[in-house]
């Protein structure tokens, strides 16, 4: 589905803030170095897909929006669909580049969603509803993370796994089926 770029960003700063008023913009955007880096990809991601502002609007924005990759040490392109409502904790040590992705993601420090190659193809995984992904973890390769999944900290995940899931430990094993519930807050 396709969003505005009001609605991504409003829907990022919901998951923030809690709310969306002007003041709490300017809170969230002073405040929160994975907001103001998700405001840059956001803009980046929409200004890509209309000519007239591929020319003259993303530019500016890539220009912005790789300083704040470099100084928080966020790597997510901005040519993949994140859904509305992406949250990003702390700074430092993030890849990111699933095929796809839903909505309300939470992503934490030193995380790593990616590829592997298997037969020379490279594959990705996909990444649903509603996921909380703790410090450290690691999900990849060609595997789908159900809705409302909590991954632990310094998980390996290279399974797929269904929805309400809660994996931990090296390899990644469901331990719950309460999901991510108490870990996902201000859904949209």
């Amino acid at each position: 589905m396709n969003y505005s770029l009001k609605e991504l960003v409003l829907a990022d700063l919901y998951r923030y803030e809690g709310k969306t008023d002007t003041k709490s913009f300017l809170h969230a955007y002073a405040t929160y170095e994975g907001f103001k880096f998700s405001v840059w990809l956001r803009m980046c991601s929409v200004a890509r897909k209309k000519k007239l502002t591929k020319i003259f609007i993303l530019p500016i924005c890539r220009m912005i929006y790789r300083h704040y990759k470099y100084k928080y040490g966020y790597d997510i392109p901005y040519a993949i669909e994140i859904g509305p409502g992406l949250q990003i904790f702390h700074i430092g040590g993030i890849v990111f580049s699933p095929a796809k992705c839903g909505k309300n993601i939470t992503l934490s420090q030193n995380t790593t969603v990616g590829m592997t190659i298997h037969n020379g193809k490279k594959q990705y995984p996909v990444l649903q509803d509603n996921i909380y992904i703790a410090p450290g973890a690691i999900i990849i390769g060609d595997i789908t993370v159900g809705s409302d999944v909590a991954i632990g900290s310094n998980s390996v995940l290279t399974k797929s796994v269904e929805d309400y899931s809660v994996v931990v430990g090296i390899p990644g094993k469901v331990i719950s089926k309460k999901g991510s519930r108490e870990y996902v807050s201000n859904r949209i």
